[in-house]
């Protein structure tokens, strides 16, 4: 298939291409708190991850009908799958569900179609239970396009094409196309693709502007990382805008990694009559981690706390946190000087640079991370034995 090749070309050009703007960056900078886009984070999750994160959290699933019953899944077969999908999934990688897919799968694939919101951590599987419950709805005997995802960048686009390319490597009559910059349609064409997967605005103009998709026809719409949406200028009145354009019956599904009151009423009124899962909010915060602070008058107190932590404790690894890239490379200074293996990593590094610094942190060469908020998004990525906070 042209665009699975296409996908990954793509994605394999995409850390070393895709750089940081820092336009009017001053000194003072230095100063100010370091924080990455939502849209960065999400995209730095997606790549850094080599597997499913396996949580142990509880989810809460609210039906549409709840006095319907509550079906999960523990194998793949029991979902009663083409053979070809079945057998890209197990290509992928994937042995059973993780346990969002678990609850998520039997709703997504459910007739007639369900719609949903779900919020769970990034790397647990929401990407492959929605491509999974797209490639199952397409019609590959009707030529025009059936499902429309949306994703904030162009980057979190092409992910997601990726994954979508690898799970339908055994499906060659389904077409997808990218709705991104860079991609061009010829005036009057109406597009025979199954899946379009792209940027709100780029799908508003093919669809509304020059008429290459016709969205009454769309059977199924996805909102992926739609706490990014939120945060990505414009692109909320946008997607209302599509969304007012798709049937009545077309499937609804919203992911989001989070799950706060403007997340909610975004999807409340792109989702209607949605079944909801999510985590329980009683448990977001681990029993295992213990937490405490130390009081410190000067940056001076807080190096020797950090000392005390270290001559009381065996620490195999750790990472610490600092507010501004000037309290980092100060902190850094300091361990390197008195024999600490240190990595830093701060938001005016390159997207490729980070993964560098992780994957350098992953296998121990550094003992030490030194990081500010770029972080701060998706802790589960790491497995560590201790995270101090010097700001």
């Amino acid at each position: 298939m042209d665009w699975a090749k296409k996908a990954e070309d793509q994605v394999s050009k995409l850390v070393s291409n895709l750089e940081i703007e820092k336009k009017g960056e001053t000194k003072d900078d230095a100063d100010a708190p370091d924080v990455a886009s939502p849209a960065e984070t999400s995209l730095l999750l997606k790549i850094i991850r080599k597997g499913l994160v396996e949580s142990k959290l509880d989810l809460e699933v609210q039906r549409q009908d709840p006095s319907s019953p509550l079906y999960s899944v523990k194998t793949f077969e029991k979902l009663h799958l083409k053979p070809e999908i079945l057998k890209g999934i197990y290509n992928m990688g994937f042995n059973a569900p993780s346990k969002i897919q678990e609850n998520a799968l039997p709703i997504l694939l459910a007739d007639p179609p369900q719609n949903m919101i779900a919020q769970s951590q990034s790397g647990t599987g929401k990407t492959a239970a929605f491509v999974l419950a797209m490639l199952s709805r397409v019609d590959t005997k009707l030529d025009y396009p059936q499902v429309l995802c949306l994703s904030p960048t162009y980057e979190l686009a092409i992910q997601t094409g990726e994954a979508a390319a690898r799970m339908a490597q055994f499906c060659p009559d389904i077409k997808l196309k990218f709705a991104v910059r860079g991609e061009e349609v010829a005036p009057g064409t109406k597009l025979t693709d199954h899946i379009i997967i792209g940027t709100p605005g780029k799908v508003l103009d093919w669809a509304l502007k020059y008429r290459f998709i016709d969205l009454k026809k769309i059977r199924v719409f996805v909102l992926d990382e739609a706490d990014v949406m939120i945060a990505t200028q414009g692109h909320h009145d946008q997607c209302i805008r599509i969304h007012k354009q798709l049937s009545p019956k077309c499937q609804m599904l919203f992911f989001s990694a989070t799950y706060d009151k403007e997340v909610m009423e975004f999807a409340e009124h792109i989702v209607p009559e949605a079944n909801i899962i999510r985590l329980r909010r009683e448990q977001e915060s681990l029993d295992n981690i213990k937490q405490y602070y130390v009081k410190c008058n000067s940056e001076e107190e807080k190096y020797q706390a950090i000392q005390n932590i270290y001559g009381s404790i065996t620490i195999g690894q750790a990472i610490i946190f600092c507010h501004t890239r000037k309290t980092a490379g100060w902190l850094a200074g300091k361990l390197s000087s008195d024999g600490h293996s240190v990595a830093v990593l701060s938001g005016e590094l390159t997207v490729e640079q980070r993964l560098a610094v992780l994957d350098r942190f992953r296998i121990g060469l550094e003992k030490v991370l030194i990081t500010t908020n770029v972080l701060s998004r998706g802790l589960s990525m790491l497995e560590y034995q201790s995270i101090n906070v010097i700001e």
